[in-house]
């Protein structure tokens, strides 16, 4: 990074001091912009980034079991807290109900059912009576995962039974898809589209291309997985996003992708985890 980098860097920190410890992955993201106008996009975009360091995620996590206990309505005895999971595959789900364990259980709901399979969730409910699901997940994206989940629900329920959800962060579109199939829906920070809800044209379509050009600077296929896929975040929903945890894939994988054009790793600003993304 040059001079006028390094003091765009250094103004963003007072809003953005997660980013204190990352100089090193800054001056890459920075350094593989081509032009200022990629640079003015990245540092735009970091403006408005939400990030949820370890202490404000354990304040969340506060707020999502005060949610189960005070504000769902569902009593202890009949209610199961329940993950996104559909497979082996650990998710960001089970990280939340794990650490929700030892808060619930301070206030109280110490024998509340926590069940991390959502597809087991949905037997106990049809064989042992409970019957009042509330979903969690740290994130939700285009709502297709969680339409997804809903529509399994529909089918295989053979009794009566009511849905909430708490989320602690989403896309404004992703919950305006989903919510009204909830009895209740609940999300801790709400997100607008990063490019698509910040910019007027002509600047939306300038950024837009900016970003793309940035991407191309990407490994277009690691193993069976195609950027294409991820571009603009999934579901090109355009997140700006993270925790201390894994990333979301609906973040912009410019800020996360580990591999360029040329099959170097590229110490990424943020971590994302998944399955297939390593050479």
């Amino acid at each position: 990074m040059n001079k006028e980098d390094f003091n765009n860097y250094f103004e963003l920190l007072p809003r953005q001091n997660w980013l204190t410890e990352k100089e090193d992955e800054m001056i890459k993201l920075i350094s593989s912009c081509k032009n200022k106008e990629q640079k003015k996009l990245i540092f735009e975009l970091l403006e408005d980034f939400r990030y949820v360091d370890y202490k404000l995620f354990n304040r969340y996590l506060e707020n999502i079991a005060d949610y189960i206990i005070n504000d769902s309505g569902f009593k202890i005895e009949n209610t199961q807290i329940v993950g996104m999971v559909m497979d082996s595959n650990p998710d960001s789900s089970q990280w939340i109900l794990q650490l929700l364990k030892p808060i619930l259980t301070k206030k109280g709901w110490n024998n509340v059912k926590i069940t991390p399979e959502f597809h087991r969730a949905v037997r106990k409910m049809n064989k042992e009576g409970l019957t009042n699901l509330i979903l969690i997940d740290e994130f939700i994206g285009s709502g297709q995962s969680v339409d997804g989940r809903l529509n399994y629900l529909e089918k295989e329920a053979k009794t009566e039974y009511k849905i909430n959800a708490c989320f602690l962060a989403g896309m404004e579109n992703g919950i305006n898809k989903v919510k009204s199939r909830f009895n209740d829906f609940k999300c801790l920070i709400p997100l607008k589209k990063g490019i698509s809800d910040k910019y007027q044209s002509p600047l939306k379509e300038k950024a837009i291309q900016n970003m793309l050009d940035l991407e191309n600077q990407l490994l277009p296929l690691i193993n069976k997985k195609k950027l294409a896929d991820y571009s603009f975040g999934f579901g090109k929903v355009e997140a700006l996003y993270s925790s201390h945890g894994n990333a979301p894939n609906s973040v912009f994988p410019f800020f996360w992708w580990p591999y360029d054009v040329k099959k170097e790793f590229r110490n990424s600003l943020l971590i994302r985890n998944e399955a297939g993304l390593g050479l």
